[in-house]
């Protein structure tokens, strides 16, 4: 993508990017290791007039004042000591967002399940989850995501030196920034079908108690709170 084609996408409204940054890759570079995966829930939160959101009536403190930055800015808060990653949208001073939920991990799986202490599906199956196991945490506040360019990669058979073996891609980790995050749209897929659910945790706000903001890949096994009978393994385009 170009930069004006992603300066685009991130201008969307709010929903439309909740609902197109599923199957993305998000990566992450911590003591020089690469995390990744695809990013398989999400929760749209819009703004001045959502109950729910921490722009709600544009009220600015110093803690959401990512909020009100540009498109594509990291807004990182807290639940329990738990970090919980946001994505800002819109124009700025216009403090909306899309929560990152989960994510299906897909490089550095072995030191994700070290940083959580768990393996398999809650390795990453929550908003707080898998921030952990990618080691995210506040020094992103405010930060600007990056794409990942077509010079950061190559598409090889690296699958000798990869735990997942069906994933084919090497990152250049000299390339990668541990400042930053950082999202790839060339290697991204598509979801067979998009569930809809009002958000989680969500109480007491009205009619946005309700609303059907949460979007995930239906049937991936990383979505939180996914039944086992929901579960399957043919869920990608």
């Amino acid at each position: 993508m170009t930069f004006k084609e992603i300066e685009k996408f991130y201008k969307k409204d709010t929903i439309t990017v909740a609902k197109e940054l599923l199957g993305k890759i998000l990566i992450s570079k911590s003591e020089n290791e690469i995390f990744a995966g695809y990013i398989v829930e999400t929760e749209a939160y819009l703004g001045e007039f959502d109950r729910a959101a921490h722009g709600y009536r544009k009220k600015r403190t110093p803690k959401v004042e990512a909020l009100f930055e540009k498109a594509g800015t990291v807004y990182i808060h807290s639940i329990h000591s738990h970090k919980m990653l946001n994505i800002v949208t819109c124009e700025k001073e216009n403090p909306q967002s899309v929560l990152i939920r989960a994510i299906e991990p897909i490089l550095n799986i072995e030191r994700m399940e070290e940083n959580r202490g768990k393996c398999g599906i809650l390795v990453s199956n929550g908003p707080g989850k898998f921030t952990k196991a990618f080691g995210i945490d506040d020094r992103f506040y405010k930060t600007e995501i990056q794409i990942v360019e077509k010079n950061m990669f190559e598409i090889e058979n690296f699958s000798e030196k990869l735990e997942n073996e069906n994933f084919k891609i090497k990152y250049d980790i000299s390339k990668i920034d541990e400042k930053y995050l950082y999202l790839d749209f060339e290697n991204a897929k598509i979801p067979k079908k998009i569930g809809t659910s009002a958000r989680i945790g969500v109480q007491n706000k009205g009619v946005w108690t309700e609303k059907k903001l949460r979007f995930f890949v239906e049937g991936n096994r990383f979505v939180s709170g996914m039944r086992k009978a929901d579960m399957k393994d043919d869920v990608w385009k």
